[in-house]
């Protein structure tokens, strides 16, 4: 069932309730995302959301890649307190080099994967 999208225009990033099940974040290219945009991200899903857990889809901007500190904040119970899984959607090598090490080293304590297309991501989330 669809309901109507709240946003929110939250420093780099723009956070969007799509349904009652899914969060999308997109976050600005050519930006440097840094800890403190990455708790802005999890404040704004937890008001929007009323501190429910969503399916979230993080789309990443060109040149766009988080810092060892957000990365770590990221995917860490604190981070994924309101996270059910992640697809995260990535634009270029480099940023597939970054989130393959995150996903695969650093361990994200939800179930996460990467893409390079938003319905595809969609479709993994909605799978689960």
């Amino acid at each position: 069932m669809r309901q109507n999208n709240i946003t929110v225009l939250n420093g780099i990033s723009q956070v969007t309730l799509i349904d009652n099940a899914m969060v999308e974040t997109r976050i600005e290219k050519d930006r440097e995302f840094e800890l403190k945009d990455a708790q802005q991200m999890v404040d704004t899903v937890q008001t929007i959301g009323n501190s429910r857990k969503f399916l979230h889809l993080t789309i990443f901007g060109e040149r766009t890649v988080p810092s060892k500190e957000a990365r770590q904040f990221s995917i860490s119970k604190s981070g994924s307190q309101f996270k059910l899984a992640e697809a995260i959607v990535v634009q270029s090598l480099s940023q597939k080099m970054v989130f393959n090490f995150m996903i695969n080293v650093e361990r994200p304590s939800v179930r996460t994967k990467l893409f390079t297309s938003i319905d595809e991501a969609k479709k993994w989330l909605y799978s689960l």
